[in-house]
């Protein structure tokens, strides 16, 4: 029997796209210079890891680790990211990441979303916020961030961002380029509170994900690690240590609070 000429074709180009394209991951080395009122500046070093896992047809799971040397703090942390996607429209879940720096460890948690329109890409995450400084936790507060990111050609974004961080604000702006297959280029800068700033290049290799452009690698395969939200945050809140509530007179002088932690976090 004869088949009906582009039958085939028709269907594999009505197929629908999955979460995840299958079995992926990234691993991106980054490297330059940041400074903020408390250093004049030192060199940022920071290697990052991502593997996204499809979860049947609609859902998928990434997992992040990093690592990252900036203002003579080395901190590490992880993420990990549950959603559902439609590579064609929007991705929505739930992330959530730790951070830890030494005397400081930090959780956020809250739901991520990412929508799709043409050579143009939405994204945010936000939620709460938990900081402990010297086993004293700061209490909870809340996070936001945005991003835009605009692909003139299916291989180059360009993307601007800002985020509120507890009552810390940060605007940002980069570029990735894939210039071979599996491998891209990226360049950044970001500007904070307390003078920061930091400028970044750096080079990702992805595996798994089958030769494709850049733009359906981002829509396809790993959601952004979120290991690097938090360069530049640095803890300003204090708990208070608890007042001398017994009876009589008191004789001490009256408590004082930690100096606040100067360390900055991965963003």
């Amino acid at each position: 029997m004869s088949q009906i000429p582009g039958a085939q074709a028709a269907d594999v180009v009505n197929e629908p796209l999955c979460a995840v394209s299958g079995i992926n991951g990234k691993v991106e080395a980054i490297g330059g210079y940041s400074e903020n009122n408390d250093s004049k500046g030192d060199a940022l070093v920071s290697g990052l890891g991502s593997l996204s896992i499809p979860l049947g047809c609609d859902f998928g799971f990434q997992a992040d680790i990093g690592i990252i040397d900036e203002l003579d703090h080395t901190t590490y942390g992880g993420a990990g990211h549950l959603f559902a996607r439609d590579p064609d429209s929007y991705l929505i879940g739930l992330t959530g990441g730790y951070f830890d720096a030494g005397d400081t460890n930090l959780w956020a948690i809250g739901p991520e979303a990412e929508l799709y329109l043409g050579q143009v890409t939405l994204k945010g995450w936000g939620g709460y916020l938990d900081v402990d400084a010297d086993g004293d936790s700061g209490g909870g507060d809340g996070f936001a961030i945005v991003d835009a990111a605009f692909y003139p050609t299916d291989d180059l974004e360009l993307s601007i961002g800002a985020s509120i961080i507890g009552d810390q604000e940060f605007a940002r702006a980069g570029l990735e380029y894939q210039f071979a297959d599996s491998m891209t280029v990226s360049f950044g800068g970001k500007i904070g509170e307390d003078d920061y700033f930091n400028v970044t290049g750096g080079l990702s290799f992805y595996f798994g994900g089958g030769e494709k452009s850049l733009i359906r690698r981002h829509r396809e395969d790993d959601p952004d690690n979120r290991i690097l939200d938090f360069v530049g945050f640095k803890e300003a809140k204090n708990k208070s240590k608890a007042n001398n509530t017994g009876t009589g007179t008191n004789t001490q002088p009256p408590p004082t609070t930690s100096p606040p932690f100067t360390g900055t976090f991965p963003g």
